[in-house]
């Protein structure tokens, strides 16, 4: 390939909007602009001192090289040039400068938009706001993405900067660059250019041209692991960002403190609620929230064992206030409020277990190792980073919660459910968020050890296992495993250090998953507030999944009473798990006596209001989904369903469209409010669409499940039974 026949577009905020051609006399190439090119003082030659390069300079070298030089001053006009170039036009190399990127929301493929690729490609209409977000690194990553998309053909993109460290430039050309360049270009690096042309497309005769993938190479193995962990580090940023809510700066000053004397008093109140278990979590404010929380991890700091960590109270601070800000508040029953209460009655198991000293506590003795030497219990086997990491999952364990559960994203086929396999698919998102925010705000664990170490392995684990156990689908699973430890316990010669790892996961999940669904062990009036709002969320869910022609169960659609929901919850569900644990630990035992006063009240409110018992039917909806904006599944990812094409992942290859009529719908507006909705499927261009509402990852479509008598093993207040005298199924109000 001749540097004659190839062309250059700079793509440069300093430059204007123009083309330049070897024919035009060298007056023609004037100062269009006296901006140095890609520099920020100066008006002189390419080779100056100063590290500075005109404009004008800068096109004159490459008018004796190539055939046309295109000037540009945003990201923007720069693809509305190469999407608009004649099919066979020869190569033209993109110069893209990365020294000018302004500070502006510039990562297209971090948002929420970023799943929905429209059909044809991005819509530029989309990445413009006041300032063109497309630009520097960001372009880069758009050019590689629409060349493996088929979309640009014949285009070599190129970065140049005045940047020299070593890794910034292989970070660049793992992106995608095909070449850095350090600034000022000089003639004799721009007289090479144009063999990036000719390694990239080969070109036997000019009837034969054909577009070849960039083909990277490196010169060893490390190189190509870099390129696999920036990728893996976008991938994870741009799922946890579209799922969760946009993160605002977190304003540590602002932080509701608990040690100016101001407070001191509002801290001492939330400290006696704290050890109470009638703790009620919907009666405090947003900041006491907040400071609830704070009281107990600084608590559980003091311990021996946790001393070692490296954690500023700062850093604390700020963790705690970016898992506050990923919870969608949006969501009636799975918010941040959930996580303070799983939160506090871990606390409270613990403290009952003497693993945790009381807030009030003048001395405490940590629960030593069981007086009868020839047995061990649950609690010799958890030491004080157990504990650290069994509070850090309470808080954790559902952050990001789109409102909706594992069924409904597994029969919608969403990008997650297809991400994790459908097995346990919020969880496992959780955890990944949970971690990512770790690392994102400092929160290091063991800071002095690498990843790898021993201790930072198993606080990991033990992290990673718990947020998994709370699941539903391993809810009978983990009730078996239970009982069958307390059998092992009982043993003489039981020896738990030969499986210690095993044993200790099953401990740890028994008593999160007691946690998650304590409220329905609280005080009646507290089960009966967190059941209101757990119905409220299934309802929101209910509207939406009969706008999208999926099964809707009889929780979700109101045919189940509110009484019944929690007299099958609890006797399925809460009291197999309650009293298992209570043999196994029997300072949990106390929740035996609420769960039968509960499940006593919710019979006789039951038995008094009969047939005028309450059913939270579809049309009594008291929940608008449009008042729902930050809940990525409920509103947004509905709204867009009509729109919704194969992802595109980093350099692979575009996935095929699917042969159906999803993008037809002139009316995207038709499923903003589903409240109140009729049973009509939502139809996509006339037809009724039950298969394949997410079409991102997926080229194949699943059979729905139209049983509405099946068994819901997959959300927490969604467990069934058979009634075998009426032959009939209750199911039972479970969260997810």
């Amino acid at each position: 390939m001749e540097p004659s026949r190839c062309s250059v577009l700079v793509v440069d905020r300093s430059c204007t909007e123009h083309t330049y051609q070897p024919s035009q006399t060298s007056n023609s190439v004037n100062s269009r602009s006296s901006n140095p090119f890609l520099a920020n003082s100066g008006d002189r030659c390419t080779c100056e001192a100063n590290n500075s390069q005109d404009i004008d300079d800068l096109i004159k070298i490459f008018l004796n090289i190539f055939a046309e030089v295109i000037t540009v001053p945003s990201g923007t006009k720069a693809i509305n040039i190469l999407k608009n170039r004649d099919v066979g036009s020869p190569p033209i190399i993109v110069l893209i400068d990365i020294d000018h990127t302004e500070s502006v929301s510039r990562d297209l493929y971090a948002r929420r938009e970023s799943f929905l690729v429209m059909e044809g490609g991005v819509s530029l209409s989309e990445i413009h706001t006041k300032k063109d977000t497309l630009y520097g690194l960001e372009l880069l990553r758009y050019v590689n993405l629409e060349i493996s998309k088929g979309t640009l053909e014949r285009v070599i993109p190129i970065v140049c900067s005045f940047n020299e460290n070593s890794d910034f430039m292989l970070e660049c050309l793992n992106k995608g660059a095909a070449d850095y360049l350090l600034k000022p270009i000089r003639p004799e690096v721009a007289k090479t250019i144009f063999l990036h042309v000719h390694r990239t497309y080969t070109s036997p005769s000019r009837s034969s041209e054909y577009p070849r993938s960039i083909i990277r190479r490196f010169s060893n193995l490390e190189d190509r692991l870099d390129e696999i962990f920036t990728k893996d580090k976008w991938l994870t940023n741009t799922i946890i960002q579209y799922y969760t809510p946009s993160l605002s700066p977190l304003d540590i000053p602002n932080f509701p403190r608990l040690n100016s004397a101001s407070e001191i008093e509002r801290t001492n109140i939330l400290k006696k609620k704290l050890t109470d278990w009638e703790f009620d979590s919907h009666k405090l404010s947003e900041d006491d929230l907040m400071r609830c929380v704070v009281i107990i991890f600084e608590h559980a700091m003091e311990l021996d064992e946790l001393r070692e960590l490296s954690i500023s109270t700062d850093a604390l601070h700020r963790f705690l206030l970016a898992i506050r800000q990923a919870y969608h508040d949006s969501n009636p029953y799975h918010n941040f409020t959930h996580a303070v209460d799983v939160l506090q009655a871990i606390f409270f198991f613990l403290c009952e277990m003497r693993l945790l000293p009381s807030l009030f506590s003048a001395g405490y003795n940590r629960r030593g190792k069981s007086s009868n030497k020839q047995r061990c219990c649950p609690n010799d086997l958890l030491r004080d980073s157990d504990v650290f990491a069994l509070l850090l999952a309470s808080i954790g364990h559902d952050v990001g919660h789109p409102g909706v559960n594992n069924d409904f994203l597994i029969q919608s086929q969403t990008p997650l459910a297809q991400l994790y396999n459908d097995k346990s698919v919020l969880e496992s998102f959780h955890v990944m968020t949970l971690f990512n925010l770790m690392q994102k705000y400092g929160f290091k664990i063991y800071e002095s050890e690498p990843p790898c170490e021993t201790k930072y392995s198993e606080f990991r684990k033990i992290v990673v296992n718990a947020i998994l156990a709370t699941d539903m689908q391993l809810h009978h699973k983990y009730v078996k495993d239970i009982k069958e430890q307390k059998s092992r316990f009982e043993s003489v010669d039981f020896n738990p250090s030969q499986k210690l790892e095993e044993e200790k996961n099953i401990i740890i999940g028994a008593l999160i998953k007691c946690a998650d669904i304590s409220n329905t062990a609280r005080p009646y009036h507290i089960a009966k507030s967190w059941s209101n709002v757990l119905l409220q969320e299934f309802t929101c869910q209910g509207d939406l999944e009969r706008k999208l022609g999926l099964p809707v169960g009889p929780v979700n659609d109101g045919r189940v009473s509110q009484p019944d929901s929690q007299i099958g919850f609890i006797d399925f569900c809460a009291m197999p798990l309650f009293k298992s644990v209570s043999e196994l630990i029997p300072e949990i035992g106390f929740t035996l006596n609420y769960l039968e006063l509960n499940r006593k009240t919710w019979s006789d409110k039951k038995e008094t209001e009969g047939d005028n018992c309450s059913l939270l039917r579809h049309n009594s909806s008291s929940v608008n989904l449009d008042n729902r904006q930050n809940s990525p599944i409920a509103v947004p990812a509905a709204r867009t369903i009509p729109y919704l094409r194969p992802l595109n992942l980093p350099d692979g290859p575009g996935s095929e469209a699917h042969s159906d009529d999803c993008g037809k719908s002139s009316n995207r507006d038709d499923i903003l409010s589903t409240a109140e909705a009729s049973d009509v499927p939502f139809r996509y261009g006339g037809r009724s669409k039950r298969r394949s509402i997410w079409s991102l990852f997926s080229k194949n479509t699943r059979k729905a499940n139209t049983n509405n008598n099946s068994v819901d093993n997959n959300s927490d207040y969604n467990s069934s039974h058979h009634n075998q005298e009426a032959n009939s199924s209750v199911l039972c109000c479970n969260v997810q």
